[in-house]
This record gives structure tokens, sequence and C-alpha cells, in this order.
């Protein structure tokens, strides 16, 4: 069967190179990505993220299971952190306070490295999380 279900077989340049297309296939099985860069140094990084991204893709497709990103966990965690230590008194407390502010370091700089707010950001996004933080707890309370 090899041979029998190509549609259209061009063939085009690029750059320097000539590349043999085989496009509206029957029942594809397999594809090929060209990757082109100005430098080796270019290219070896646009074929690190293309392989990163196709690893992502597979574990998502085996395992569906995501987790958020840019800072969420370390955020909510962050946040029963800090309700957690503020039911506990005296120096007791400090321990769940500065783990909370460590976690809130990955949130911080990625807003710094966005170049928004990072105060008003970083204010709105405790906040949310409080609020789902307290809606949580409601939900489980009800479930009781």
């Amino acid at each position: 069967d090899i041979g029998l279900g190509c549609g259209l077989f061009e063939m085009r340049k690029l750059g320097n190179d000539w590349f043999c297309y085989l496009t509206e296939c029957t029942d594809p099985k397999a594809c090929t990505i060209v990757l082109r860069g100005g430098s080796k140094d270019v290219l070896n990084e646009i074929e690190r993220n293309l392989q990163d991204a196709m690893q992502v893709v597979r574990n998502v497709v085996h395992n569906p299971k995501l987790v958020p990103g840019g800072g969420a966990i370390e955020m909510a965690v962050a946040v029963a952190l800090k309700r957690e230590g503020n039911s506990v008194q005296g120096i007791q407390q400090e321990p769940f306070v500065a783990v909370a502010d460590a976690l809130e370091v990955i949130p911080r700089t990625l807003a710094q490295n966005c170049g928004v707010s990072v105060i008003r950001t970083i204010t709105q996004l405790r906040a949310k999380h409080a609020e789902a933080y307290d809606n949580v707890k409601e939900d489980a309370a009800n479930e009781v």
C-alpha cells in the first residue's frame, strides 16, 4: 500500500533546499515538520520547544489531568497557609506566614516578567483565591 494513497505530490523549494510534499493523502499515518532557523542555536531551541510541546500533548492524551499554571497552585497553597496561620497564636504562626510569603514569590515573579502592575495583579490574585477558598469551605460544610 506504499504510494497508493497520495492525493498530490509536489516539489517545493525552501531556502536553498528542495522538499517533497505529499498532501491530500487518504488515511495518512505520519507527518513531517520542517524546522528552519537563523542559526544552529536558534534551530536547536526551536527543536527543544517543539519536543516539549509534543511531550505535553502526549502526556495529556495518555493521562488527561491538568493543573493550572502561572503560579495558581502556589497562590492557592499560600492563601491556605495564611488562613491556617491566622488560626494559630504566637510564634507558631510564623512558619505558616513565611512559607506562604515564599510561595507568593513565584506568581509575583511571573507578573513582573510579563510587565503588568505587580502589586495590583498580586492583590487581585490573592482576592480571587481567598474568595475561591471561602467557596470551597462553604461547599464542604454544606455537604456534611
